[in-house]
């Protein structure tokens, strides 16, 4: 590996940065700079939520789809070698299978169920950070006649990364404040399930949930909101996501506006706001919800205690809640029921198959 192809690849990288390019656009040359500093041949490059560090998107290569669901069963449920949590908050971002097996990739869980049945041999993982934030990770597997990844190799990548991280948070920067600019849209609905008003722009959002062949003016995922908030009688109201036509997932908060009377607000859902609705449909509390985050990242309770400044006691209590609440008894299974049931259908469509 010479000095000109990491050059070449972090110059692909920059280029696309300074135009600005869009996030799944950006992700590929992210990849294809890979691709110019490694041999490999398949590739997992995935954008992660800042606070959880699950996967929300990206771009899979050369990885049979019917593989995804065993991968996130081995990163959230097996004991295995460097996971993306330990990655994100390692003081080296990037790491071989070979390396942290002493070569003995059998060792890996994820070797043996995933990798070596197709061929598979070392892997190279990669947390592509900026301070605290991890913004993606990615997973890089060669075959296994090519034998185990150069030092040289390794070491170019770990020359990408910083440049790669910044890029791609600049990306995920760029689609969000596009996502605030569009303002939400709210809706007055009545007892009587009528349509009482709504901001410019609602009809395009109804239109969202309609249902073919049913003609009312207030769709049923905005009544059923409207709904629970009334029947709750909840000042704060409630919140709730649903899926639209195009694909496009929403964030709907429904409360009280009078005796008769609910507002609704309709806005485009981000990650973040995908795990907070779901911690909120199962009845965690606000104390409880930023606990989940910090577990999905992988703190300990010690950890988890300092950074919510509160005693590893209270942190235990909020554990025990948690669980009993979502129905598991582990951090792990509470982290994968999280991911599988609720998140794994969104990262399926927001990613890229090539």
């Amino acid at each position: 590996m010479g000095i000109d192809q990491v050059i070449a690849a972090r110059d692909r990288v920059l280029a696309a940065d300074a135009a600005e390019r869009p996030l799944t656009e950006l992700l590929g040359d992210v990849l294809e700079a890979l691709h110019g500093v490694a041999a490999f041949s398949v590739a997992a490059l995935l954008l992660t939520d800042t606070d959880s560090m699950l996967p929300f998107g990206g771009i899979v290569e050369g990885l049979d789809p019917s593989q995804c669901t065993p991968f996130w069963d081995n990163e959230l449920l097996d004991p295995d070698f460097a996971k993306f949590t330990s990655l994100a908050r390692s003081a080296e971002p990037v790491a071989t299978l070979s390396q942290l097996t002493d070569g003995d990739l059998a060792r890996s869980p994820r070797y043996r169920k995933l990798y070596e049945p197709a061929g598979g041999g070392d892997e190279i993982r990669v947390a592509f950070t900026t301070g605290a934030s991890c913004w993606a990770v990615a997973a890089l597997v060669r075959s296994a006649e090519l034998g185990p990844f150069p030092a040289a190799e390794s070491h170019a990548v770990l020359e990408l990364v910083p440049v790669a991280a910044r890029a791609i948070r600049s990306a995920v920067m760029r689609r969000d404040r596009a996502t605030a600019d569009q303002a939400p849209t709210m809706l007055v609905i009545d007892s009587d399930a009528s349509l009482v008003s709504a901001t410019p722009g609602a009809a395009e959002v109804l239109a969202e949930f309609a249902i073919h062949g049913v003609d009312v003016d207030v769709p049923t995922v905005a009544l059923a909101a409207a709904r629970r908030a009334e029947n709750l009688k909840n000042a704060t109201g409630i919140s709730m996501r649903a899926r639209g036509s195009s694909g496009r997932w929403f964030r709907l908060h429904a409360a009280p506006l009078g005796e008769y009377q609910v507002g609704v607000v309709v806005e485009p859902a981000g990650p973040g706001d995908l795990v907070s609705i779901v911690l909120e449909s199962h009845g965690l509390t606000q104390r409880e919800s930023e606990v989940v985050p910090l577990l999905a990242r992988g703190l300990s309770t010690k950890e988890i205690a300092t950074e919510m400044c509160i005693s590893r006691h209270t942190v235990n209590d909020h554990l025990k809640t948690i669980f009993s609440k979502c129905g598991v008894t582990s951090r792990g299974e509470l982290v994968a029921r999280l991911f599988a049931d609720h998140i794994l259908e969104h990262h399926h469509a927001a990613t890229v198959h090539r």
